[in-house]
């Protein structure tokens, strides 16, 4: 383990000293106008990087949300509500209702504490 965090720490520091080097290279070597260019394409292609996953993350949920919907279309028994509209009711539902309504309990049944 502390061979492997050496190892990456290594790594992690050739990769700065190179960057580092690289740019000030870059720097005294290269024409302005070149350095500029480059500047120019950089930030367009991030600028389209972040255009596209902001796209396919709006997509991805869309396309998420309609294919949920249609699994909870397809498990649902016919003529069963929808559990959102189960959970909007219990929510708007007075607290003591739901124990007023809930059916007799065999007195083995209440025992076991589970029914078939």
């Amino acid at each position: 383990m502390i061979r492997r965090l050496f190892w990456v720490g290594v790594g992690v520091t050739v990769t700065v000293v190179v960057i580092r080097r690289g740019r000030k290279i870059v720097a005294q070597y290269a024409p302005q106008s070149v350095v500029d260019r480059a500047e120019r394409l950089a930030h367009r292609a991030g600028d389209r990087a972040e255009s596209f996953v902001g796209t396919f993350r709006s997509e991805f949920s869309t396309a998420r949300a309609a294919r949920e919907a249609e699994l909870t279309a397809a498990v649902l028994a016919e003529g069963q509500p929808h559990p959102d509209d189960v959970r909007a009711r219990r929510a708007q539902a007075p607290a003591g209702r739901h124990a007023a309504e809930a059916p007799e309990v065999d007195p083995d049944e209440a025992e076991l504490g589970y029914s078939f």
